[in-house]
């Protein structure tokens, strides 16, 4: 089986503002090369919320080359060549966009989406997130990561063909009821689910936080009031709040004289430049400047706390 598996991390909101890519070789079902760059968006703009999830700061690219001198090193890998991503859609919307921003024309490629293909085959699994599924399969690796993530994805498709032992990507793109998608200078065909599904069991039981919350401590969020900021790898926010309060805590929406501990997903606060802090985060390190009583911890922090 022979694919590229790709990853973007981007400065903000916009799809054509991409500041990392990882890049997996893989040819006869082996992986041959790593290619890993960071990226200057044309515009230098990151917001806190994409700095929390994959800790790349302005100052960590003002030096690096642009996405079209990036390109030069890569397109070749694209061109007709099948293409995978988690959450394809995401990846290829970046891709297609910031080669629109800078006037390239779009190689010629299929794709397939393994987060699509996840869903379907282990089907078990509480969701098809990147790190749910790898970390169902044994994988370990540094999620938000652009390389890591794109191994990681490799990873998924790599499984789903070793158990089917089937190397023929249309045969499992018609198995698992997941279209292959296309791209090229005329536009794209989005990889879609529909169709008939290949049916398969988990080899393992996997727990959501819901059902562990009992084996906590009863009391170990009493008398505090919890703020969230960021999105959190571990679990999803709503189930971060439902564990703090059945642990006895309150939670916040937005950071008050009130609030007691505010959760980020950035681990290295001290190091943050104000303008690279949420709002929440800017307000909470105000009101602790003033005195107030208030824990600004991490996702690690939170787990142990």
């Amino acid at each position: 089986m022979n694919f590229i598996a790709i990853d973007f991390e981007t400065a903000n909101e916009k799809r054509n503002s991409p500041c990392s890519i990882g890049i997996i070789v893989v040819k006869n079902g082996n992986v041959v090369e790593k290619i890993h760059h960071l990226i200057r968006p044309k515009e230098m703009r990151f917001m806190p919320i994409n700095i929390g999830i994959h800790g790349i700061r302005p100052a960590m690219v003002e030096n690096e080359l642009e996405f079209d001198k990036v390109w030069d090193k890569v397109k070749h890998h694209f061109n007709n060549n099948l293409v995978v991503a988690h959450n394809a859609s995401f990846d290829i919307s970046v891709l297609r966009n910031t080669l629109d921003l800078y006037g390239i024309e779009a190689p010629e490629f299929n794709y397939i989406c393994t987060m699509k293909l996840a869903r379907n085959f282990y089907r078990d699994l509480d969701n098809a997130k990147l790190n749910t599924v790898n970390n169902f399969l044994g994988y370990e690796f540094k999620h938000h990561d652009a390389l890591d993530d794109a191994l990681a994805c490799s990873n998924i498709l790599l499984n789903i063909s070793n158990e089917l032992e089937i190397k023929d990507i249309n045969e499992i793109s018609r198995l698992l009821g997941v279209t292959i998608g296309t791209v090229n200078n005329s536009g794209y065909t989005p990889s879609s689910t529909k169709g008939r599904v290949y049916r398969t069991s988990c080899r393992e039981e996997v727990r959501s936080c819901r059902n562990i919350l009992d084996n906590f401590k009863p009391g170990a969020f009493e008398n505090e009031v919890v703020v969230f900021t960021g999105k959190l790898s571990s679990m999803d926010r709503s189930d971060a709040m439902i564990l703090v309060r059945r642990l006895g805590g309150t939670v916040g929406t937005s950071v008050t004289k009130k609030t007691t501990i505010l959760v980020t997903n950035i681990k290295d606060i001290e190091n943050l430049r104000r303008n690279e802090m949420s709002n929440k985060l800017r307000k909470a390190v105000d009101l602790k400047e003033k005195g107030q009583s208030i824990k600004i911890i991490d996702e690690l922090e939170f787990l142990n706390y």
